[in-house]
Formats: C-alpha cells, structure tokens, sequence
C-alpha cells in the first residue's frame, strides 16, 4: 500500500512540473503581445494547462479508456464484445447507433467521479460480469466521429476524450486508409501519449488475410505515424462480431479467415489497462505529452520566423547605435565653445588639485580665464575710453566662458541631439519594420514612436557630459601627480625659503634688510613663479591638449554606444528577444 501512496506522491510531483512549465510558457506568449501567433499559442497553452489540471485532479481516480472512431467502423460491436453482452451499446445498420456515451462500469458513481455530472439521456452507465471485472477503470463507447448529428455529438466526443486517459481508435478494414478519418482524429490524439494510443481496423474477417497483413497493416500503420506524428502502442486487427453470442452473420458475407487479434486487445483492456496504478502512468505520460507538443507547436512558430526577426534585431541595434552616435555628434557640434568649456573645466579641476606657489597661480588662473584679456585692460593706466571697454570686454568673455561650462549641459543642446537621434531613427525604421512583419509581428510596427523620447536626450547628454567629465577629471588627475607639483613648486619654494632665512636671520641680529631688498625679493619671487606656471602649462598643452580630451572623451562614447541598452526600440527589441527564447 505505501509504495503506490509513493507512486502516486511521485508522479503528482511530475505532473506538477508539467504544470508549471506550460504556466510559465503560457505568461511568455503573453509578454509578446506585437507577435501575431503569440495569441493563438497562448491560448493552446492555457488549455494545455487546463487539461493537465483534469489529469492532476482525478490522478488517483480510475483509468478512462474511450472507444472513438467513425461510422460503420464497429465500436459498439467491439464494446458489446468486450462486455460479453450483445445489446450493451446499439448497434446495427440504422445510423447514428450510438446517440450517446455509453459506459462499462462496475457502479456509476465512479463514473459521476471521472465525468462530472452525468445527464441521463445523454450518459448511460451499463454494467455485465465482465464490468465486475473493472474495478480500476472504466470503457467508453461514444457517437460516431463522423455523425449526421454531429453538432449534438461531437462536444460529448470532445468532453470523453478529454476526461480519457487511453483512446481506442477503431477503423473499418474495408476501407482504413480513409484519411479524413485518421486526419479527423488527429487533433484529438495528439494531447495523448503514444503509448496511451491503441488503433484497431475492426471487420478485417472481411477481407484477404494476406492482403490484410502484407499490405494494408504496415502502410495504415506508416499513415498512422505520418498523420499522427507518433506512433501508436500497438495496431491490432479484430472481427469483434466473431465474439458476439450470436454473431448473426450475413449469409453474403461470412468470415474468409481466422486473422482476429481480439484476444489481445482484451488482454490489454482487463489485465494491462486495468491492472493498479496504470492510470497514474497514463495521465503522467499524456500530461507530459501535452506539454512536449505544446513546445514543439511553439518552437515550429518560432524557428519559421526566427531568420526575419534575428535579421530586424541586428538592425534595431545598429540603427540605435548609428542614431544615438549621430545625437552625440551634434552635442560636438559648436567645437569652441565647447572647447573654451574644456579649459575652463581643466583649470578648475586642477585648482582643486594643486597645492603650493604654483597651486595658487592655478587657480587664480581658473578664474581669469573666464574674464580674459579684458580685465588687463580694466586695470591699464591711460585713456579712460580704453577702461571702460575693458571692462565690457572683460563683461563679454566671461558671458562667453560661462557660456562655454553652460553649453556642456545644454538643455536646447540635448534638444537638438534628440531631433538628430529621431531623424536618424526614422531613416531606419522602414526597413526594419518591413522585416518584423516578415517575422508576423502586427503591422503596427510600422508606425512605432520613439518610446520615451526626453530619456533619449537624456542619455546622449549624459553619455556625454559624463564621459567628458572623467576625461576632464582623469587628465587633471595626471597633471597633479604628486612629482610633478614637486617640481614646478620646487624653484619658487627654494626661494621663498631662501628669503624667508635671510629676513629672519638679519631679524634676529638686529641687522635690518632695507625695502628694496624685499621689492627685488618679490619680484625674484613672482618671476620664478610665472616661469613656473608657464612652463606648467606647455607641459600641460603638449601632454594634454582640449582637443585631445575631447577626441578621448568621444572614443569612450563610442564603445559606450556599443554596450548601452536599447532605448528608441527597446519594447519592439525586448519582445523581439523574448520570441526568439521561446525556442530555447
């Protein structure tokens, strides 16, 4: 007894795996609402998920095994035959025999468990010694496939076929390469696995033995796996008549031989179908089958588009590429301004860094250049006129300078970049458009907006300004290495510290030093000190130019560009990439 609880703990284990797979696939096709066959496929893998449901409800209830097939094939013959009771389930010529289902049972509330709710002029449970038998499962004869009363049949078909967990497919021996009847079933035997599919050419007394077991046997069973695309668990041929109390054979058309596999498919129904715990393998390999076809019925759509829209991914990520880098290019645009921006920011950089004499020319340097040349002018003896318009002058260059700093970040500058990026962007869209419509993606592709256009602007701007700030930052940094301050402070210090001796020396002996030593002193001092400086900035200029920064600046950018996630095409590329995974 506690092995099959085990079994049973087992395969609702499996089973719940399933589910979970066919859930996960079904939210998947959801998140990829612009691909057409996404629709179709999500709704396929909600009822795969469903029917896996049924199977995981009724795992521990009995086997379901349904007699399915068309007209005249003899199913109810088969199942009177398997009961032992002629008149179990109609049969005869008068079409359609069987109206409803009709059921092999040992006691009808088992049945009520596997079916539901049974509508009495619809369900009719029949028992006989051999359904005493049946204490592990039920057999289900139902309406013809191809009945005239077909809209009031066929959801009884569909509703045993889904509460079955074996279908017994029979088809007449006179005329089995029907295909419209093996093409008919086809959709209902694939949710099955093969092993869980028994095909059955009843009536084969009928015909030649030889004929039966040379020809029509292998090539019904190569159409079987051709239409099925599986193959069934066994192709038995029967004359279920023969094993009717009374036959009643028709007096034209007796049997021509003794080929009859009846035996063995009885076989298989009481001891094989029927034995304990075959139900929970049953369900467990159909429920696995549904989800292996679900995922072959997705990686099928998929791999048919998948040559189209890898093509329109690399396009969506060349084109945003290309768009974004001509966005920055336009921020380059105004060079010198920009390039005025830099030194100002250089120098400021390096103000924060320096220390020393020639630290502090630095920074008052910093902030010279922001009035320029004017303010020297400012300060001049001479012509009043020529005062008054150094100061404008000095007015107007530092207008310019901070122009310069402001132009870095600009919003009308980001504007533009952004009108750069979109004009590119739609240069290229068509093309791509046209190939994700190859790959079934709704038309409306065509016609997409940039999504999110101020973070566009946003991103070329700070791609930019970011990028020239580390550049700025990382030429300052080596400008400021702790040798070079010693350097170009050295010759200033050295004479800082020799003047600063001899005032205290002659200080301290009372031997005072006369004003025009400390004029000479000051001077000496403020020589050495712009030598220094000047000399600092040719070393500054041959080692980093403003032009070099920005080239640099502007190379980072690029292969920046080459790793930064979509922007423009982002939601189109994202369901591009969640499609493609779909057959992984």
């Amino acid at each position: 007894m506690i092995e099959r609880e085990l079994a049973t703990l087992s395969a609702l284990g499996k089973l719940e795996e399933h589910l979970y797979a066919m859930t996960e696939l079904t939210e998947r096709l959801q998140q990829v609402p612009l691909w057409l066959p996404s629709h179709g496929l999500a709704k396929q893998a909600a009822e795969a998920h469903r029917m896996m449901a049924r199977m995981q409800a009724r795992m521990d209830r009995r086997l379901v095994v349904t007699l399915i097939g068309p007209s005249g094939a003899g199913k109810s013959t088969l199942l009177n035959a398997l009961a032992g009771v002629d008149d179990l389930s109609p049969a005869g010529n008068r079409r359609p025999t069987t109206r409803g289902l009709v059921v092999l049972a040992d006691e009808a509330e088992a049945v009520r468990q596997l079916l539901g709710p049974l509508d009495e002029t619809r369900v009719a449970v029949r028992s006989s010694r051999a359904a005493d038998l049946l204490s592990h499962m039920v057999l289900i004869d139902t309406p013809d496939t191809d009945s005239t009363q077909s809209d009031a049949h066929w959801p009884l078909i569909l509703h045993a076929v889904a509460h079955s967990d074996v279908l017994i497919c029979v088809f007449d021996a006179q005329n089995p390469k029907r295909r419209d009847h093996a093409d008919f079933m086809a959709p209902l035997v694939r949710s099955f696995h093969g092993a869980s599919l028994v095909a059955v050419v009843n009536q084969c007394d009928r015909l030649d033995a030889q004929e039966l077991t040379g020809v029509i046997a292998p090539e019904f069973r190569s159409y079987l796996q051709q239409a099925w695309e599986m193959q069934p668990q066994a192709l038995l041929m029967t004359s279920a008549r023969r094993h009717l109390r009374q036959p009643q054979w028709d007096p034209q058309a007796l049997p021509r031989h003794d080929l009859d596999q009846f035996e063995e498919l009885r076989r298989m129904v009481f001891d094989t179908f029927n034995r304990p715990g075959f139900g929970q393998d049953r369900r467990l390999a159909n429920t696995r089958q549904i989800r292996e076809f679900m995922q072959a019925q997705v990686h099928q759509a998929v791999e048919q588009d998948r040559p189209a829209l890898q093509k329109a991914a690399h396009h969506i990520t060349a084109a945003e590429q290309q768009a974004l880098r001509q966005a920055v290019e336009s921020l380059r645009a105004d060079d010198r301004r920009m390039l005025l921006g830099v030194n100002v920011r250089l120098y400021q950089a390096l103000s924060q860094r320096w220390v020393g004499p020639v630290g502090w020319i630095v920074a008052i340097w910093s902030r010279l250049i922001l009035f320029g040349t004017g303010l020297a002018a400012l300060v001049r003896f001479g012509n009043p006129l020529h005062q008054i318009w150094g100061l404008i002058s000095s007015w107007r260059r530092y207008k310019e300078s901070s122009a310069a700093l402001d132009s870095l970040a600009d919003q009308t500058r980001v504007d533009t970049a952004l009108q750069s990026f979109q004009q590119a962007w739609w240069t290229q869209w068509p093309d791509i458009g046209e190939l994700l419509i190859q790959g079934r993606f709704d038309p409306k592709v065509r016609r997409m907006e940039v999504q999110d256009g101020p973070s566009v602007g946003r991103v070329a701007r700070s791609l930019w300004t970011d990028t020239l700030d580390s550049e700025i930052e990382r030429s300052a940094r080596h400008l400021s290495h702790a040798a070079l301050q010693t350097v170009f402070n050295l010759p200033s210090l050295a004479l800082l510290g020799y003047v600063a001796w001899l005032t205290a020396s002659r200080f301290l002996t009372g031997a005072y030093l006369s004003g025009d030593f400390f004029l000479h002193a000051l001077l000496a001092i403020a020589v050495v000190l712009l030598l220094s400086f000047f000399i600092f900035q040719v070393f500054a200029r041959l080692a980093i130019s403003r032009e070099r920064i920005q080239r640099r600046a502007f190379r980072t950018v690029e292969r920046a560009i080459s790793h930064h996630p979509l922007l423009a095409g982002k939601e189109v590329a994202e369901q591009v990439s969640k499609v493609l995974a779909l057959s992984a």
